[in-house]
């Protein structure tokens, strides 16, 4: 029996009232608190169909047309559950729902629990939040010229990201911003009760700002793959008072069914929270079909989805040394601190946090994606290693330039210019043994 786990968006919220709750209303996590998930394995309507036409039942087909419906009633019943929502996962073979416990007598953890011995349940797992990953103060330190580096204009001769699609998992972004309004294709909205804040959404500005803003626009500042595609799928919400970020498994899921749709050649995963076995196995399955995922590194806690092995983990270099216990092996250092980027409103500002650093090796990818169409994750990190000069505690330092160049093109970067932009003046900085 496998196990995972999803998030109530506020459609929750709706549906609640809907049903008759009389109590005081409720905060977005004591909605979730009291949430699951389960899965059950979808129909096959071929062999539905088929059935019919041997049996001469096609009436009872067209009566019923979806044979998942009562079993998952019935396990709604037994379970004492009301469900949220649902909706298919295609390429996983399977139905999601999202359901909340009735009554206070059990917890979230003897449902799951319950739910993983009855053998007509795929998998079960708690709603979790997660978090993206940067600061409250959009100008921390206010400094100057970290990114994109000297050499930005040298590597944008060879490769800009132009045919190549990068997807951003994220808040919403200011699709009118005059950096993003010609690169944004497509966008979606898995956070029900956000609709109207989508293009104010600050950390999902940024992050596609630093992947894709415009050049030679008279315009701010010019992004890592300036000719770059983005999709942006809104799956997390912004509080207003805070200025922080959060997701629920939930949203991410649906959001990464619709990626899985679309097959984006990069996918920017600027968040981290707890691992999540329907995450993963969404992710999985986007990596089994070549699309390059990218994941922040959170400086103090377990990081996923950046802890699977196939994901490129991305820190940013403050806070030096990093903490090794909570650095996954496959990780990376990019530029993330005082990063000048977008945000709503065809505005600026400093940005910093491993979310930035994120979507600057997303924008890389895009660049080296152009060159190589078939590369691949792994062959990406491989790159990425390979052409690493310099190391904080033997995590690798990103050297875009080398890293899209290649040895093509050997007196195109300038030696350490990465490096000083990424780590500034640190002395833990060496040579890494590549």
């Amino acid at each position: 029996m496998r196990r995972s786990h999803l998030l109530l968006t506020g459609l929750v919220s709706v549906l609640l009232l809907v049903g008759g709750c009389s109590s005081a209303p409720r905060t977005q996590e004591e909605r979730l608190a009291r949430q699951v998930m389960f899965t059950v394995p979808e129909r096959n309507p071929d062999a539905a169909l088929t059935t019919a036409y041997a049996t001469a039942d096609l009436l009872n087909i067209a009566r019923n047309q979806d044979t998942s419906q009562p079993v998952i009633g019935r396990i709604m019943s037994m379970h004492r559950l009301r469900k949220v929502a649902q909706w298919p996962i295609k390429a996983l073979g399977i139905e999601a729902i999202i359901a909340e416990i009735r009554g206070n007598d059990r917890s979230v953890e003897e449902v799951i629990a319950a739910l993983a011995r009855d053998e007509r349940v795929e998998s079960a797992q708690p709603v979790v939040t997660y978090d993206l990953l940067s600061y409250n103060d959009p100008y921390f330190h206010l400094q100057t010229g970290s990114v994109p580096g000297a050499d930005i204009e040298q590597v944008h001769r060879i490769a800009t990201g132009k045919d190549v699609v990068v997807a951003v998992v994220d808040t919403g972004v200011d699709r009118k911003h005059p950096e993003l309004v010609d690169h944004i294709i497509l966008s979606r909205n898995f956070v029900d009760d956000d609709q109207s804040r989508f293009d104010g959404d600050e950390h999902g500005t940024s992050v596609a700002g630093i992947i894709g803003s415009t050049a030679n626009n008279d315009l701010g500042i010019v992004g890592i793959a300036p000719e770059v595609k983005m999709m942006v799928f809104k799956s997390c919400w912004q509080d207003r008072l805070t200025r922080r970020a959060k997701c629920d498994s939930y949203s991410i899921m649906k959001a990464l069914v619709e990626v899985l749709k679309q097959q984006p050649d990069v996918l920017n995963l600027s968040l981290s929270g707890p691992p999540d076995p329907m995450i993963r196995r969404l992710l999985s399955a986007a990596i089994d079909r070549g699309i390059i995922v990218v994941a922040a590194v959170d400086p103090d806690h377990e990081s996923f989805p950046a802890s699977m092995q196939r994901v490129i983990a991305v820190s940013a270099p403050f806070g030096m040394p990093p903490n090794l216990a909570q650095m996954p092996k496959n990780a990376v250092i990019a530029p993330g601190t005082d990063i000048l980027t977008t945000t709503p409103g065809a505005t600026y500002a400093f940005r910093s946090g491993s979310s930035m650093a994120t979507a600057y090796v997303s924008g890389v990818a895009a660049l080296m994606k152009e060159l190589r169409p078939t590369l691949s994750g792994e062959q990406l990190r491989a790159q990425l290693l390979a052409t690493s000069h310099y190391s904080v505690d033997m995590v690798p330092v990103v050297d875009m330039c080398r890293a899209v160049v290649g040895d093509n093109h050997p007196d195109t970067c300038s030696t350490g210019t990465v490096v000083a932009h990424a780590v500034k003046a640190c002395s833990d900085c060496e040579r890494a043994p590549l």
